[in-house]
């Protein structure tokens, strides 16, 4: 199901392969940043998260640390518990940044791609 696609996202982050990442979403994905920015498509989004993972995301490790999927048709609404490990501050230092990803996932030929996904703070994280 879309567990495929979610693990080829992490691999692709921790590689901080932004063309492989953009290559997960649909061609008319959205990405809603948590800094309050949007966009639309492939390579709108190849190019934020390119820019990203060239400074405060560089050095970043990402780990999933738990799945809530609905039940899953040709569409699947998911929240994703994890946590950014090496983010880059603006004060020069490494912190780890626990997030939820709220995402929607389609079904594309014998896959799945990202159609939406929204990353933000995790309030419930045991460290948070």
């Amino acid at each position: 199901m879309f567990e495929q696609t979610l693990s080829r996202f992490c691999d692709a982050w921790n590689r901080h392969d932004a063309g492989e990442l953009a290559s997960l979403w649909s061609e008319d994905g959205e990405l809603h940043h948590p800094w309050g920015l949007r966009r639309v498509g492939r390579d709108a989004i190849r190019e934020l998260l390119a820019s990203e993972h060239a400074g405060t995301m560089a050095e970043s490790e990402l780990t999933v640390e738990r799945i809530e999927a609905g039940p899953a048709s040709d569409t699947v609404a998911v929240e994703i518990d994890a946590v950014l490990k090496g983010v880059l501050a603006p004060n020069g230092r490494l912190y780890d940044l626990p997030t939820v990803m709220s995402a929607l996932f389609v079904r594309s030929g014998d896959g799945w791609q990202i159609r939406s996904l929204a990353p933000f703070a995790n309030p419930r994280h045991r460290d948070a």
